[in-house]
């Protein structure tokens, strides 16, 4: 099993400084990944219910939502492109409904064509509807939406002349917009979410599925779960990379070893700190407890 590090929103990169040591740590200690998360407007008061409560006991970590530095993902990750040649970067999920696809393919495709084609996009819904009512986006299309603009960044990275008519958007005219993408056919997507519509959508849409904050004895009934919709598909389950996000501070042997069992690919730390050097000094920990199931 692989191991990697989600930076949340970056708060633990803060400064150039930070971010260029944490990158250089990744790489020494053997990280498979770095990856960050995506918000983009966050209010103070939070009233969506958070995903993941019964990980933390009911302990909602909200302050990382409303008090801590959310950096731009693209951005960030074309940064650690220009100071890494190892590790693979990703965003650990990218939330689709908030931009326009031609957009997000042009940056995804220049990322992973600057990084020598190391980009991982992970892709979701997105669950925080008051950040939809600020950047005016209807909470009940984002599923829809999720589809439709994959769908059409899948056309735009493979196809000379791509022809698409959706609900959202169309494409009735040859474009030039972005490089192609290093990586062929594109980036490997990984698909967030746990629950029947998120599985059908790594089954419909995904190279991989990106589980969250999950109790690891949760993940093999998902996984059940996945298999049939990955059949009814007719796609190949054994080809998906799985990978899964943990809490560093409560990775105990037994946890990763259930993890490694249930079939996760790659097991990632997710600090919730803003100071880089903590940080680092949990990254060594996890690198030493992952090595004995490498």
């Amino acid at each position: 099993m692989k191991y990697g590090i989600q930076l949340a929103g970056g708060a633990p990169i803060r400064t150039r400084t930070a971010a260029k040591e944490i990158a250089v740590v990744a790489e020494e200690l053997g990280f498979d990944s770095l990856m960050i998360g995506d918000h983009i407007v966050i209010p103070k008061k939070i009233t969506a219910p958070w995903p993941y409560d019964e990980y933390v006991g009911g302990k909602t970590p909200y302050g990382a939502y409303t008090e801590m530095e959310w950096f731009d993902p693209f951005d960030t990750m074309a940064f650690f492109a220009g100071i890494t040649e190892k590790v693979r970067l990703g965003i650990s999920v990218l939330i689709v409904p908030y931009r326009h696809p031609f957009d997000m393919a042009r940056r995804v495709a220049s990322i992973d064509v600057l990084s020598g084609g190391r980009f991982v996009l992970g892709i979701g819904v997105g669950w925080l509807a008051d950040e939809f009512r600020l950047l005016a986006i209807p909470f009940n299309e984002r599923a829809q939406r999720t589809r439709e603009y994959i769908q059409v960044m899948k056309l735009l990275w493979t196809q000379a002349k791509p022809r698409f008519q959706g609900k959202f958007i169309q494409v009735s005219e040859d474009l030039n917009l972005l490089p192609y993408p290093l990586q062929k056919p594109h980036p490997p997507i990984w698909v967030g979410g746990e629950s029947t519509p998120a599985l059908k959508r790594v089954a419909e849409l995904g190279d991989g599925w990106h589980i969250g904050l999950v109790l690891p004895e949760r993940i093999p009934q998902k996984l059940q779960e996945l298999k049939q919709w990955m059949e009814k598909a007719g796609r190949d389950f054994s080809k998906l990379e799985l990978t899964a996000l943990a809490d560093p501070n409560r990775l105990k042997e037994s946890e990763i070893h259930a993890y490694h069992t249930a079939g996760v690919h790659i097991l990632y730390m997710l600090p919730l700190s803003s100071d880089y050097r903590a940080v680092i000094n949990d990254m060594r920990s996890f690198a030493q407890k992952m090595k004995a199931f490498a």
